[in-house]
């Protein structure tokens, strides 16, 4: 009876265990805008642009993508409000969305259709022995060659489908004029002008037509395939968006603040210690393996001989220059140099060497002039403005479309995300 009672409570914790990581699949409300919800599958797209080492640094552990996740909420009001001013609607934005569409999905396509080349050691030894004779092939060398042949193989493949697709269409105009012009006709539809002209940029060219025509015939085949209604297709388009919001909300703030030149000299003499440079100091540090020879080229030193004389010839040239900070708390030579105003020091290293100091110029620490911190304090006070802003429009956003977070996020953290 006990056995069985343990194997009801092991089945129910294993159920109860798949019940909360079935809570959080890709599709997963996490945020709520307006009756509109973002899912956790776009939070781990955004996630995925941000390089690793920022990830590290700005959004570290649980509580960094709980930060992130609020910067995501606060980017995607912005969208939100964008899109019921008529932000989207306007010529010049649909034209940039269109553009950003066609080319990638086109981009899509291709990504879908490439195979993954496989390069055999046979190729890359016919290609060390025509290019490569009597030279040394070190590993690096080999893997370079190996990655251009799937490149140069990933290319052709690449020409091969674009030929396939190509032959099929049939060209009308390379000079289109008017937007209703046909210019081209594929598997019995026809492309006018007004379709490619958003992937042309600048002058209307025959060349400039065809590669436009390319484009759009791999971004016909992508609709045709459904890759315009792929999660990934749908998490890009909503990202650009975003950051289109985004960017025309920073100018709007922008166009609302504005940085004295009264107020950048008061936060400068409110806040001059900010602006204070160490104490710096250039020295010559020799490198003795004998505490005895070390001390008697100081004693020489203390005396008023030169360096080069007091150094014993087969030391003198190891001499290094280097400059130390009254702020280097971690340096014993900065520690040291700093602790009094002499000119020589003799300083005792774990590993049995004696390094023998020599101070040859000091720069007591100073406040920095106004006109070299100017720009960084115009940057700061702008920034500490539009925050400011940011902060007051998000929050009336927050309450006019009810956004929130929605408590699944939390159960979107399984043990690896966890550590």
């Amino acid at each position: 009876m006990k056995f069985r009672s343990s194997l009801l409570s092991l089945s129910l914790a294993l159920s109860l265990t798949s019940a909360a990581l079935a809570v959080c699949s890709p599709e997963t409300p996490i945020l709520k805008i307006d009756g509109r919800t973002i899912t956790y599958s776009y939070f781990r797209y955004v996630e995925s642009t941000i390089p690793q080492w920022a990830m590290e640094r700005y959004y570290p552990g649980i509580e960094g993508k709980r930060k992130l996740l609020r910067k995501l909420l606060e980017r995607q009001l912005i969208l939100q409000y964008y899109e019921d001013k008529g932000f989207f609607k306007r010529p010049e934005i649909k034209e940039h969305i269109s553009r950003f569409k066609v080319e990638t999905l086109a981009s899509l396509y291709l990504s879908r259709h490439l195979k993954s080349p496989e390069v055999s050691e046979r190729e890359i030894e016919e290609v060390i022995k025509r290019y490569y004779r009597g030279k040394k092939i070190t590993p690096v060398l080999r893997r370079s060659i190996k990655i251009n042949l799937q490149a140069q193989k990933l290319a052709s493949e690449r020409e091969e489908i674009i030929s396939s697709l190509l032959s099929r269409l049939k060209v009308e105009n390379l000079t289109p004029e008017s937007p209703s012009d046909v210019v081209a006709v594929y598997g019995g539809k026809k492309i006018t002008f007004s379709d490619i002209k958003p992937l042309i940029q600048g002058k209307v060219t025959p060349f400039r037509v065809k590669k436009a025509l390319q484009t759009y015939v791999l971004y016909l085949n992508a609709l045709k395939e459904g890759l315009d209604r792929s999660t990934n297709f749908k998490n890009q388009l909503l990202a650009f968006k975003e950051n289109l919001a985004a960017s025309a909300f920073e100018r709007y703030v922008l166009s609302r603040i504005k940085v004295t030149d009264g107020e950048i000299r008061e936060y400068y003499s409110k806040h001059r210690e900010e602006f204070k440079t160490p104490a710096s100091a250039r020295v010559l540090i020799f490198s003795f393996f004998s505490e005895e020879r070390a001390k008697k080229a100081l004693k020489a030193l203390e005396k008023g001989e030169k360096p080069k004389k007091a150094v014993p010839r087969d030391i003198f040239p190891t001499g290094k220059v280097w400059t130390v900070l009254s702020t280097e708390r971690n340096n014993p030579v900065a520690m040291l140099v700093f602790s009094s105003k002499k000119r020589f020091y003799l300083l005792n290293m774990p590993d049995g060497r004696t390094l023998l100091i020599v101070v040859e110029k000091r720069k007591p620490s100073r406040y920095a002039p106004l006109a070299d911190v100017y720009s960084d304090i115009k940057s700061k006070l702008l920034k500490e403005k539009a925050r400011k802003i940011v902060d007051r429009e998000v929050s009336y956003l927050k309450k006019r479309y009810g956004a929130r977070i929605l408590p699944a996020f939390n159960s979107c953290f399984g043990k690896e995300e966890s550590r």
